[in-house]
C-alpha cells in the first residue's frame, strides 16, 4: 500500500506479481475492501499531529473508531487527534491483521515518549499483545530522517497481556535480520525489562550505568519535587511582541522597570556558562502586572498598541489582560531539552524564564547553591539523559514539567554544613566558564571536583567512570541526529 503514485509504480516494477494498492492506508472502508492478513509490515509516515489539519485528524479519528467500536472514543481521539500520524497508522494496521496474526512496524521511539503515548498503548493493550520493541542504538536506519526508530512487533490477540521484550541490538541489523524468531533475535541483543509502557522508553535507551547508579544510591535519591517547586517558564504567545533585544527596547524607550531579562534554553546554542547575570541576557521581556494602568508606561503602551493586531492573531487574545505575561521569577533554572551539553543556570538575582526552561524554587531547608551543584553534576546529567523523551526528534531529549518534578536527584538535605560549603566552592569554580560538549567536559579538573563533592552524598562513588562512559556513549548515539540548527519552533 502506497499513497505516493510514483513510489507505487516503482514498487510494481521491482516486485512483479505483487498487488500494490495506490491509496491512503487511513482511507475509510479500507478493511472491508481489502480484508485481513496473517502479517502486516510497514514503515508509516512520521508526522506530528500539529502539522495536520484538524478536520483531517477528526476524520481519521472517526475512521479508527469505526475500525474499533469496542475502544473508548476518548482513547481513539487521543491518538488520532494528538499523536504522530504513525500512531494512527498502527491502530489501522492492527485492524488489517486477522485475529492471531502479527504486525511488524518501524516507527519512531517518540511513540513511547510523547504526550499521546498513554492513550496509544492503552488502546493497543485492548486489541493486541505487544511482543517486542527493538532498537539499534549503534546504527542509523534512515539517513534522511532525524528520528530514533524502533521496530514494534505485536500479535492481534484481544486483551493483550504480558510485558514486551525490550531489545537493544548489540549486533548489526543485517546480522539480526537473519535470525529466525524473537529468541534468536534476543541472542544478539541487550534485553531490558519494564513494567509499564511509561517505562519502555527509558528502559530501551538508558545506559546500563544508570541502572547500576540508581540501585547503588537508592536511599539518597528523591524526586526533584521533594526539594523544589518546578514550574514551566512563560509562553508569550507572540515572541515578536513581548521579547525585544536590549538595543531595540532602548530605541523605543520602553520603561526599564518593566523589562525583565530572559533565561532561554541553551540546548542548541553555543557553549553556555552555568552562571548567568541579568545583563548577559540578550533579550528582555515586557513584564507587566495585570493590575497596572498602561498610562503609567506610555512607551510600552505605544509599543503594545502598535503590535496589538499581531498579538491578537495568536493565542494571546485569550489572555486577560492580553498584555500581561504569566511570569514568575527565580534564580535557578532547569532546561527542558538537551543536546550534547547539560547546563542548569544559576542567576545572581531573580530572572524570568522562557517556556523552554523551568524555574526551580528550593523549598524551605534546601540550600539553593547546593541544589544547583547537584543539578549540574554527573548524576543529574545521567538521569536527564537516561529518562528524557525522544519525542522532539533531531537527536534531542526533553522533559515535561511532570518529568522534571519526578526527576531522581541526590537529596541535598543529607549534606552537612561543611559539605554544603564544599559544594558551593566546587560550583563557584566551574560556574563562570562555558560548559562544552560532554566529551570535552570529562576529565576537566573543575568538573571532576564538582562530581566528587556531589557523589560524596551517596554510595556509588566507584561508578563514576562507568557513569561518564555511559553518558558519553548515549549522547554519541544522539549526536548522529543532532542538527546544526534546530527549527525555531523547537526552541
Amino acid at each position: 500500500m502506497e499513497i505516493d503514485r510514483d513510489a507505487a509504480a516503482r514498487a510494481r516494477a521491482r516486485v512483479t506479481g505483487a498487488t500494490i494498492v495506490d491509496e491512503d492506508v487511513l482511507a475509510p472502508g479500507l478493511v472491508d475492501r481489502l480484508g485481513t492478513f496473517d502479517l502486516v509490515i510497514g514503515n508509516p509516515p512520521y508526522m506530528l499531529a500539529g502539522k495536520i489539519d484538524l478536520a483531517v485528524r477528526r476524520a481519521r479519528a472517526a475512521v479508527v473508531q469505526t475500525d474499533w467500536p469496542e475502544l473508548d472514543a476518548r482513547l481513539v481521539d487521543g491518538v488520532a487527534r494528538h499523536a504522530d500520524v504513525a500512531a494512527t497508522c498502527l491502530l489501522r494496521a492492527l485492524r488489517l491483521v486477522r485475529p492471531g496474526g502479527r504486525l511488524a512496524f518501524v516507527v519512531s521511539t517518540a511513540l513511547v515518549d510523547a504526550d499521546a503515548a498513554a492513550p496509544l498503548w492503552e488502546a493497543i493493550a485492548q486489541i493486541a499483545s505487544v511482543r517486542a520493541l527493538v532498537i539499534a542504538p549503534s546504527e542509523r536506519w534512515f539517513a534522511d530522517a532525524a528520528v530514533n526508530p524502533m521496530l514494534v512487533i505485536a500479535d492481534r490477540l484481544p486483551g493483550g497481556s504480558g510485558r514486551p521484550r525490550l531489545l537493544r541490538l548489540t549486533a548489526p541489523t543485517e546480522v539480526a535480520a537473519r535470525a529466525i524468531g524473537l529468541d534468536a533475535i534476543a541472542a544478539v541483543c541487550d534485553e531490558r525489562r519494564a513494567d509499564t509502557p511509561a517505562q519502555w522508553g527509558a528502559a530501551l535507551r538508558a545506559p546500563a550505568a544508570w541502572f547500576a547508579w540508581r540501585q547503588a544510591a537508592a536511599g539518597a535519591i528523591v524526586p526533584l519535587s521533594e526539594l523544589a517547586a518546578v514550574r514551566r517558564g512563560m509562553t508569550t504567545g507572540a515572541n515578536r511582541v513581548f521579547y525585544l533585544r536590549r538595543a531595540d527596547a532602548a530605541a523605543h524607550r520602553l520603561e526599564p522597570a518593566y523589562l525583565a531579562p530572559v533565561v532561554r534554553s541553551p540546548f542548541n546554542g553555543s557553549p553556555t556558562a552555568i552562571a548567568v547575570a541579568p545583563d548577559e541576557s540578550p533579550l528582555v521581556a515586557i513584564a507587566l502586572p495585570p493590575d497596572l494602568a498602561l498610562s503609567h508606561v506610555p512607551h510600552i503602551a505605544a509599543w503594545l498598541d502598535d503590535h496589538r493586531g499581531l498579538a491578537e492573531r495568536t493565542s494571546v487574545k485569550r489572555r486577560e489582560p492580553w498584555w500581561s505575561l504569566p511570569f514568575s521569577r527565580a534564580r535557578l533554572f532547569l532546561a527542558k531539552a538537551y543536546g550534547p551539553r547539560f547546563v542548569q543556570r544559576l542567576a545572581d538575582v531573580p530572572m524570568v524564564a522562557d517556556q523552554r526552561v523551568y524555574t526551580v524554587e528550593p523549598k524551605p531547608g534546601v540550600d539553593l547553591v547546593a541544589l544547583a551543584a547537584v543539578l549540574n553534576a554527573l548524576p543529574t546529567a545521567l538521569a536527564l539523559e537516561s529518562l528524557g523523551r525522544a519525542s522532539m526528534g533531531y537527536g534531542v531529549v526533553e522533559h515535561t514539567v511532570a518529568d522534571a518534578n519526578e526527576l531522581p536527584v541526590l537529596d541535598v538535605r543529607r549534606a552537612d554544613r561543611s559539605q554544603i560549603t564544599a559544594l558551593a566552592a566546587a560550583l563557584a569554580a566551574l560556574a563562570p566558564r562555558l560548559v562544552e560538549h560532554v566529551k570535552l567536559e570529562r576529565g576537566r579538573a573543575d568538573r571532576l571536583a564538582l562530581d566528587r563533592q556531589v557523589m560524596a552524598l551517596a554510595p556509588g562513588g566507584d561508578l563514576h567512570d562507568a557513569m561518564w562512559t555511559g553518558l558519553l556513549q548515549s549522547v554519541a548515539l544522539r549526536d548522529r541526529y543532532l542538527l546544526p540548527a534546530i527549527p525555531a519552533a523547537a526552541g
